[in-house]
């Protein structure tokens, strides 16, 4: 683990998750009001080519409320497969579960982003989901189909280009004394820097 990464990480952290994040609200209201690395990445992702699903729970919002901090981060899913390459929306909405594609047995290939706002860090996981009767599950995967290979690649050359670095699962699955998130009173480096609802498939409490 890269101790300067480490201790930029537990720096923010004790400066903004203390006295009821009162200070991380402040940044995080004034990133609302222009949110440069969601539009960043927006335009970024779009050199990917393939079909991206932006998610955040908190960027959507005008204004943190003191109940109800949020995440500050954003979540993007790239869907990995060649396959694919636009939502369904023959039922009238888009289909971002890709319910259809997998009533037809296909894997789906997954890639999801975790983009701090205010630090230069993000998490990176690959996996796939699968369905079998009424059932969906979803693993870890490794990558070994060269096309999305390619699409996983150019995602991590964006992510460097910018200056970004990847949090790894050592530092990522630290606990954390002395602070609190909106839905963990013993949260991990990841429910801090990224959200404490939307986790990777293998940090999911079973």
């Amino acid at each position: 683990m890269d101790n300067h990464i480490k201790e930029k990480v537990f720096e923010f952290i004790n400066e903004n998750f203390s006295n009821d994040r009162k200070l991380l609200r402040e940044k995080a209201n004034v990133f609302l009001k222009n949110p440069h690395v969601t539009d960043l990445f927006c335009n970024e992702f779009e050199k990917v080519n393939v079909v991206v699903h932006f998610q955040s729970l908190s960027s959507e919002k005008d204004k943190f409320s003191k109940e109800e901090m949020g995440d500050i981060s954003d979540v993007w899913n790239f869907y990995l497969n060649q396959d694919i390459d636009e939502v369904d929306t023959s039922e009238g909405y888009k289909d971002w579960d890709f319910e259809k594609y997998l009533e037809t047995g296909k894997a789906l290939h997954c890639c999801k982003v975790w983009i701090n706002w205010f630090l230069k860090m993000y998490y990176i996981q690959t996996f796939e989901i699968i369905k079998k009767g009424k059932f969906e599950t979803d693993s870890v995967l490794t990558i070994v189909d060269p096309y999305e290979k390619g699409k996983y690649n150019s995602i991590l050359n964006i992510m460097k280009e910018k200056g970004y670095e990847a949090i790894t699962d050592d530092l990522a699955l630290i606990k954390v004394k002395s602070v609190s998130t909106d839905c963990n009173d013993d949260p991990t480096v990841f429910d801090c820097l990224f959200s404490d609802i939307i986790y990777p498939v293998h940090f999911r409490i079973k």
